[in-house]
């Protein structure tokens, strides 16, 4: 038996995840080709499949409805370190093997005659035209070269001092010794370099392969033993390893100081690639509660020594439950092109959070069900709009 195709080391768990196999004994009566997905340790079992051979006699496995299942997300507002998304990704190992045969009892099963080496599914997924063109060295942190961060974020961004952000990161070596920040006054000029060092660098852990690191000026500032505020005009972040050389993107975040009138809301979201992006909506806000009453009719009256009165604070119904759902709309500030398109993340993702003033994560569901990808060369202003509600129902008490 023979392996002709297979995904790449790491790959996008929500995208196919096809193995091609082959075998000489395909023209075997009831012949099958056998599938088991095992976890890392490669001895339990997670799913087995078994599929007759195609037209041309190859078996064809497509896995990733199975392995999306094992990933999630990591999001922690106490970030201050270098921390292990554990849940973000999933190494799995598979196994393949066949049955055939003519006996009343059933096909004989020959398992596990070819083991595959272990692989990696992470919680991403690429539209279809950019899954065509997936290449994992892209987004794996590698020694000598400058690679992404998990996030198709802009390289530049406004942020509010004391609020939260991160920064994730997929690799396959130990290349990852430190996370570098740099504080610049408002004319761009050096104010100092720090570093938070990385000791997740055991590749035998599998979960040192998927990290993520503080970059807001509230978690920054903290793991940096620094104030990032109005006293420093912007900052930089961005990984190097233990030569001192730059392996990522740089990010840069221009501190907005800016007072606005309206309440402030800081979203952040499941971005494509399974780490958590951050934006601001600071312009205006309206909150309204949509509320359902539910009640039941009672007689009015009492007998009282053979009479039957009333009394005028009697009920003739009763509400015994109060269900409330709270929506809120706010607007963001003006965006450029790349925020526009990078927003469409927003609106689609499965999992977002507010940050309250506290720091603290409130799960919130997005109401808005539709998005227009505006551009300054038509609409010349952008900004966008989103209504969510709270991931949860408000109650008053029971009568």
């Amino acid at each position: 038996m023979t392996i002709t195709q297979y995904p790449s080391k790491f790959s996008p768990a929500y995208n196919e995840l096809v193995y091609v196999v082959t075998s000489s004994n395909q023209s075997q009566p009831n012949y099958k080709y056998i599938c088991d997905i095992y976890a890392a340790d490669g001895t339990t079992r997670l799913a087995r499949i078994k599929r007759i051979p195609q037209p041309d006699g190859y078996g064809m496995f497509d896995l990733h409805r199975i392995l999306e299942n094992y990933v999630h997300y990591d999001i922690d507002a106490a970030t201050v370190n270098f921390e292990k998304n554990s849940a973000s990704g999933y190494p799995y190992i598979v196994k393949f093997g066949e049955e055939y045969g003519s006996d009343p009892t059933g096909p004989v099963q020959y398992l596990s005659l070819v083991t595959e080496e272990k692989r990696y599914v992470f919680n991403s997924v690429f539209d279809f035209p950019d899954f065509l063109n997936y290449n994992q060295t892209d987004w794996l942190i590698a020694a000598s070269v400058q690679k992404k961060f998990l996030t198709n974020a802009p390289i530049v961004q406004s942020i509010r001092p004391g609020t939260n952000a991160w920064l994730h990161i997929m690799t396959d070596t130990n290349v990852v010794a430190k996370l570098v920040l740099k504080t610049y006054n408002s004319s761009g000029t050096l104010l100092s370099t720090y570093s938070l060092t990385n000791a997740n660098t055991d590749m035998t852990n599998d979960a040192n392969r998927f990290l993520r690191v503080p970059a807001g000026p509230a978690n920054a500032g903290v793991a940096f033993s620094t104030t990032l505020d109005s006293s420093i005009g912007s900052y930089t972040l961005h990984l190097e390893d233990s030569g001192s050389n730059i392996i990522s993107e740089i990010f840069t975040y221009n501190i907005n100081t800016e007072i606005t009138k309206y309440t402030w809301y800081r979203l952040h979201f499941l971005n494509k690639m399974g780490g958590f992006d951050s934006f601001d909506f600071r312009y205006l806000s309206r909150s309204k509660m949509n509320i359902t009453r539910s009640n039941y009719k009672m007689q009015t009256g009492t007998e009282n020594g053979g009479t039957w009165g009333y009394q005028s604070n009697e009920r003739g119904y009763n509400q015994y439950n109060t269900l409330i759902q709270d929506t809120i709309t706010i607007n963001s500030d003006w965006i450029n092109d790349d925020q526009a398109t990078w927003l469409e993340e927003l609106f689609t993702s499965p999992a977002v959070y507010l940050e309250h003033a506290d720091k603290s994560l409130v799960a919130i569901n997005i109401q808005t069900n539709s998005y227009e990808i505006q551009k300054k060369a038509n609409d010349k202003l952008i900004n966008i709009q989103l209504s969510f509600s709270y991931a949860y129902d408000r109650y008053r008490q029971r009568m």
